[in-house]
């Protein structure tokens, strides 16, 4: 059993799912293994992961209804558990933050013996992180609202590339989160709660490229600040 589970939510990946680069980099690593959650997609999706399933170790999640990235995780999270990892992480289907970097994480959550490595989209001079001036200005001002409230001291909660030894999340994971798009904040917060004492870094991404047909739009704007409002009443 490879030591190492890495969750990738998906709905409707079809057009953007990399099968090849998947198979390439699961063939090179065996030490980890993928769990693609379908959750409920109504394309093709299905047929990618089975395409990455038959020539790697992957699993696949299959859930017949679409219930939101947040829960989609948590039940890869549960699965990953159950077969009894060691770590286990998650990642964004359309390769945002590349193989390489997942790579990278795990050798300095390894090397340095932490508990939690988050990857972080700090913009500086040696790195390349491409995306919208106005998500990243709404993503700031957000994350200065969630650091006031929480003193969680993490610049980037909502980067989708995260490590964690698995028995810091066994706990965590039990009941689903409230909010759709800040559970990684609400994840944060549970281990923080149920860990005290526990070792993490944010470690800043060397690429990050925002790829198109991202689902976060000016209409989701309306549902992230309900999700903001009751994430702040409900911890």
């Amino acid at each position: 059993m490879p030591s190492t589970a890495i969750i990738v939510p998906c709905y409707n990946e079809a057009k953007r799912l990399m099968a090849a680069e998947f198979i390439f980099f699961l063939q090179q690593c065996p030490d980890i293994q993928f769990y693609f959650v379908n959750d409920g997609s109504v394309d093709d999706t299905q047929k990618i992961l089975l395409q990455i399933q038959e020539a790697s170790q992957s699993k696949i999640i299959t859930l017949e209804k679409n219930c939101g990235k947040a829960e989609a995780i948590r039940k890869g999270f549960i699965h990953a558990l159950q077969d009894q990892h060691t770590i286990i992480g998650y990642l964004d289907a359309d390769l945002s933050t590349g193989l390489g970097e997942l790579l990278r994480l795990k050798k300095i959550l390894s090397e340095k013996n932490l508990d939690m490595v988050l990857g972080s989209r700090i913009k500086k001079i040696d790195t390349v992180i491409e995306r919208s001036f106005f998500r990243h200005i709404v993503g700031r001002g957000i994350a200065t609202i969630i650091d006031q409230k929480f003193g969680l001291g993490v610049y980037d909660t909502q980067c989708g590339a995260k490590l964690f030894r698995s028995s810091l999340i066994e706990n965590a994971v039990t009941n689903p989160f409230y909010t759709k798009w800040f559970f990684d904040v609400e994840l944060l917060l549970r281990v923080k709660k149920l860990n005290p004492g526990f070792i993490a870094v944010e470690v800043p991404l060397s690429k990050w490229i925002n790829v198109r047909n991202s689902k976060l739009g000016l209409l989701s704007f309306p549902v992230v600040f309900k999700d903001l409002f009751l994430l702040l009443n409900k911890y």
